[in-house]
């Protein structure tokens, strides 16, 4: 079947990522000569010109592949502004810094002639991030003045597909518009719903959907060319990016040895306490301001202590900002925090939204009770609860409670417990120190744009 609807095909031709990369080159050499001119007044030194001449392809080869690497060329799944200006930034960081890095290191050993300046760099740095923040902000809002939108349908069964739908209708980004839903029954086969409707993707729910409809959807969607998106259930999302290996010819994926290997440990503890130190002693500023906010408004207490679970449930106490009144529990006893809480404060509203009330656990980083990716730690009660409703949750207990993560960069602060449970276990599943790193950058990202803010 042939899928070239005039609402889509801005989002699916392949020579638009093709003219982005173009564009990306022109910016490049923008960005490597224009500092250069501009740093030494339209005259620069001719060994400094020659150098940056002759790297030029090798400047131009590490950018390309970092704007592919993070994602900038991928508008299908990236359809928000945010996700590319944050992503352009790491973008630019990494790759530009590392052109001149080999640059710098063929001037100390073999080629002393190379020559550049670091001003220059900086400028580079700065261009490239510019750049690729504004083009594809531009980029995606071309797309949307010409009313190309990604036609995304639903496929499930039971009340999870429904949340999906839902969920879908009323948090989707503009570029997506909602095609519809499959269930299985007297609605018809799935290949002549999929036909009827042409969607470009599929989100399909397989919580609720049994193994002969999951061959039916994937089956009828390859042969249509159309992309399939899984929303897993719990149990297929304790095998996200889980270990494979074989033993004897039979392949076998390891579900609960997260960061059991010592070498994986060592550098994730090392990365935590380089980052909760780091951390500390950048923000201490933001610390101060803080724990003035807090005095000035209450009066009582700066910081809070609550019992959370730690590895393998053991308990400890997590350290935090007051963002609520002193008593906010005194007569209820423990109650989950909700959106537009009436027992936070004023100031509190402004920590939890800028996420500094949580800063404090950099301390927790430190003494080794949490780390600096993790499932965000839980108290007993709650857990205890959850655990009634769904026996995987303790799960979430064979690594460190974490600073934040996925469920934090990617869901909403009302976001169910067991949609956060997803995100824990696929994160379990694939934990590395290159997925650490991206969700530290999703983190920041989210902080600066309020994301997920309560």
């Amino acid at each position: 079947m042939t899928r070239e609807t005039a609402a889509t095909r801005g989002l699916d031709a392949p020579g638009f990522g093709f003219r982005l990369g173009v564009l990306d080159c022109a910016a490049a050499a923008g960005a490597v000569f224009l500092p250069m001119f501009l740093r030494y007044g339209g005259a620069p030194p001719p060994e400094h010109l020659m150098t940056s001449q002759a790297w030029f392809p090798v400047l131009l080869a590490c950018r390309l592949a970092a704007a592919q690497a993070f994602g900038l060329y991928d508008l299908r799944r990236r359809l928000q502004a945010a996700d590319h200006v944050f992503g352009g930034m790491a973008a630019a960081v990494f790759g530009v810094l590392p052109g001149y890095l080999v640059i710098a290191l063929v001037q100390l050993y073999y080629l002393p002639l190379a020559q550049f300046s670091r001003a220059v760099v900086l400028g580079d740095l700065l261009l490239m991030a510019l750049w690729y923040g504004a083009s594809r902000a531009a980029a995606l809002g071309l797309l949307r003045r010409r009313g190309c939108r990604l036609r995304a349908a639903t496929a499930g069964s039971g009340p999870a597909h429904k949340a999906l739908a839902a969920e879908l209708e009323l948090h989707s980004p503009a570029l997506v518009a909602p095609a519809g839903t499959w269930e299985p029954g007297p609605g018809g086969a799935f290949a002549e719903w999929l036909a009827r409707e042409a969607p470009d993707v599929v989100l399909m729910e397989t919580g609720g959907l049994e193994d002969g409809h999951i061959t039916e959807v994937i089956t009828a969607c390859d042969a249509a060319g159309v992309e399939v998106w899984v929303c897993p259930g719990l149990r297929l999302a304790l095998f996200g990016a889980a270990d494979v290996f074989s033993l004897g010819g039979i392949p076998l994926i390891r579900l609960n040895g997260a960061g059991t290997r010592p070498w994986q440990r060592a550098v994730k503890r090392w990365m935590d306490l380089a980052g909760a130190a780091a951390g500390l002693v950048l923000l201490s500023p933001v610390l101060a301001l803080a724990a003035l906010a807090v005095r000035l408004e209450s009066g009582g207490p700066v910081l809070f202590f609550q019992e959370r679970l730690g590895l393998g449930g053991a308990p400890f106490r997590l350290v935090k900002f007051r963002s609520m009144r002193v008593d906010a529990e005194a007569a209820t006893g423990p109650v989950l925090a909700e959106a537009d809480d009436p027992r936070v404060t004023r100031a509190g509203r402004w920590l939890r939204r800028t996420r500094v009330d949580e800063l404090p656990q950099l301390w927790n980083v430190l003494r080794g009770e949490m780390s600096l990716v993790g499932p965000r730690p839980e108290r007993p009660e709650f857990a205890a609860e959850f655990e009634k409703g769904e026996p995987l949750y303790r799960h979430r207990l064979v690594v460190k409670p974490g600073l934040t993560g996925l469920a934090q960069v990617h869901g909403r602060y009302d976001t169910d417990y067991r949609q956060k449970l997803r995100y824990d276990l696929v994160y379990i599943g694939g934990m590395s120190l290159g997925a650490d790193l991206r969700i530290i950058a999703a983190t920041l990202r989210s902080v600066l744009t309020a994301r997920g803010a309560r």
